[in-house]
């Protein structure tokens, strides 16, 4: 490949011998691109040995002065090559021509014809400035180019609509901290969705789409993109796709029995050769029982004619025998003690803890095995175990249908698993009522840690606490609207929703409860309401008050815009936050994220996911702030990292977070 990059070089360089010498040290590797190009529509006609690439304007060339030089008098130098849809053509080497333009810091050659093995092409040395490779769009082949994660500057990256095979380079997240977009959709990756793409902090756009990639979804990347993202992988599962992944483990007791089910799945190579080595052991077995069966049935029938009573009258409400509804059902999820049951549930200490328009909530003490549950502080070392049960009294007019609904709903709440969100353990269900049991969260809720208790003698909640607990929720939040598939929402997010575990990481609760009592409509409307909910926590955060004051005469909301647009921002902030420099600008920056939540057209929200990682990147400024003691203000935190279709040089940087 080396040898091949002289000889081409070598030969463009004999060919302008004959001429004055380009005045731009660039011609050289310009002009050595363009001799083993095709170029059949003479797009690059301005390419001439006479000429100089800055001077001249050549088409598609930019030219800057490089930053370290404060000299008028330096030369220009290519910084951007943009070669969209000209009809190029030639072999990937010829991109190893353009690594010779030494401050290169944007290349697009979108929808040409290139071919050849990208990755025998070495980007490495672009490493210096290169932010931009547009490559989509053209026959690129090969795996994927390993010299590219040696562009530690990269902000961009498009490969889409190639012919790119083998697998995704595991450690892309870890090469590649800065980049914004990853766009390698239609090609033939292979494997597995790196689960290092989870720790690029900026990534912004992500589009697997249209490859043959498999395995369950990394979780924040599940959170943070829509299903589009990853559409067109059959062997990819989980949230946000519809295709679900290998449920927990659930044990069901049907009809308040002993006996339990396992509707688990076991798809796993060892599951399979189990299932194999066994069934004809099963198919004897079942032979054997069914003549058993036969048995018992003739001995049962004679003992019921000698024994015969009238039969109970069914209980009112009750379903009916053909009913594919169970009249009662326990399902325990992963995480619940083995020895739980409804009579267990039942004979615990209970304390009535609030009475709601959607359920009645206790706290129960039950006894047996005490499990070791610090993240959430459920156990009460003297009792047992210390859970919440939450009521659900079946709804008059209520139909099959609409149990079997509830019942689907509430087992899919129970394989939801994030450390910022309230899980579900396990659920009673009747024709009567729904018992829905969750962690218990010790330290209350966010609404009693900001607004009880408030005086002289109250120890104040710090800004620091209350940042984490509004990255907590956010995160969690965004997490619930991801792994739903974007089809629910919580309906009615309040700072009373937010609860605080024993470790003090907040926990969004209640989420889809209302959806257990009536069936609403779906989709990212509602979504944009619970991003309303969450844009009114943060101002309550923020600025100490209550969502409604007292008198009912404005929302927080209406209040703190009509105080920011006065120009009195000052006043919007809780006394009990600190003034200091730093804590200041961390909060006019939380404070133009919550103004986007709570936009009056919901269209001009962001989605949770951006949300949250407006948040954490306001964390983040203000940890590397305190590090390294430099003046750089977080308060510009407030955008969206959604990125521009322009090759320009802005689209380095983020954009402003009013378009969600």
């Amino acid at each position: 490949m080396v040898a091949l990059r002289v000889l081409l070089l070598t030969l463009a360089i004999a060919s302008a011998s004959a001429s004055a010498p380009a005045p731009s040290p660039d011609a050289v590797a310009l002009l050595a691109f363009k001799s083993v190009c095709s170029d059949r529509a003479a797009a690059l006609g301005s390419w001439t040995e006479s000429s100089d690439p800055c001077a001249a304007k050549w088409r598609g060339v930019t030219c800057q002065r490089p930053s370290s030089s404060s000299s008028l008098t330096s030369p220009l130098r290519v910084r951007r090559v943009v070669l969209e849809g000209l009809r190029l053509g030639g072999h990937a080497a010829a991109l190893e021509l353009l690594a010779d333009l030494p401050v290169l810091s944007s290349l697009s050659l979108k929808n040409n014809t290139f071919t050849g093995a990208l990755h025998a092409v070495d980007f490495s040395r672009l490493a210096p400035h290169l932010k931009l490779l547009y490559l989509s769009g053209n026959g690129f082949s090969g795996r994927f180019p390993e010299s590219v994660l040696r562009l530690r500057h990269l902000r961009r990256l498009d490969l889409s609509g190639n012919h790119l095979a083998g697998p995704i380079p595991p450690e892309i997240g870890h090469c590649l901290r800065a980049l914004l977009t990853l766009n390698i959709q239609r090609n033939s990756f292979v494997g597995f969705v790196p689960d290092s793409l989870d720790a690029m902090p900026m990534l912004a756009e992500l589009n697997v789409s249209g490859n043959h990639l498999e395995g369950r979804i990394p979780n924040r990347l599940a959170a943070a993109f829509p299903a589009s993202s990853f559409d067109g992988n059959p062997g990819l599962c989980g949230a946000p796709l519809a295709r679900r992944c290998n449920e927990p483990q659930q044990i069901v007791y049907n009809d308040g029995g002993g006996e339990a089910s396992n509707n688990g799945s076991m798809t796993t190579g060892r599951g399979n050769k189990i299932h194999d080595r066994w069934m004809v052991v099963m198919i004897m077995s079942a032979v054997g029982a069914a003549v058993a069966s036969l048995v018992a049935a003739a001995l049962c029938a004679v003992l019921l004619l000698k024994n015969r009573k009238p039969a109970r009258r069914p209980r009112a409400g009750s379903t009916s025998g053909n009913s594919t509804v169970a009249r009662e059902e326990t399902v325990r999820f992963d995480g619940c003690c083995v020895e739980f049951d409804v009579a267990t549930l039942m004979q615990g200490a209970a304390e009535m803890l609030g009475k709601g328009a959607t359920a009645t909530t206790y706290r129960v003490v039950m006894g047996g095995n005490v499990v070791d549950a610090s993240d959430a502080g459920g156990v009460d070392e003297a009792h047992g175990e210390v859970v919440v049960v939450k009521r659900m009294r079946r709804r008059d007019g209520t139909s099959r249908e609409d149990e079997r609904r509830r019942r689907e709903l509430a087992r899919e709440m129970g394989t939801w698993r994030h450390a910022n969100v309230v899980g579900l353990r396990a659920f009673y269900a009747s024709t009567e009522e729904l018992l829905l049991v969750f962690d218990y969260m010790p330290t209350g809720s966010l609404h009693s840690l900001l607004h009880e208790n408030r005086g002289p003698a109250r120890v104040p909640l710090g800004w620091q606490t209350r940042l984490k607990l509004a990255q907590d929720a956010a995160h969690g939040l965004a997490y619930l609207h991801g792994v739903s598939g974007g089809n629910l929402s919580h309906r009615h997010l309040t700072s009373s929703n937010i609860l605080i575990d024993g470790s003090g990481n907040a926990r969004v609760s209640d989420f889809a409860l209302l959806q257990l009592l009536a069936p609403a409509p779906t989709g990212e409307a509602l979504q944009k309401q619970d991003v309303h909910g969450f844009g009114v926590i943060l101002l309550e955060l923020l600025t100490g008050r209550q969502s409604t004051e007292g008198d009912g005469s404005a929302d927080l909301p209406r209040w703190a815009r009509t105080v920011v647009r006065e120009e009195r921002t000052c006043e919007v902030f809780d006394v009990e936050l600190p003034r200091s420099k730093g804590a200041e600008d961390e909060m006019v920056a939380l404070l133009q994220v919550a103004l986007l939540c709570v936009a009056d057209n919901p269209r001009e929200r962001p989605r949770m996911a951006v949300v949250a990682k407006m948040i954490e990147d306001i964390r983040d400024r203000g940890s590397k702030r305190s590090n390294n003691k430099c003046s750089a203000s977080p308060s510009q935190a407030g955008h969206s990292y959604e990125s521009s279709p322009s090759v320009s040089e802005d689209t380095t940087r983020s954009t402003p977070a009013s378009s969600s």
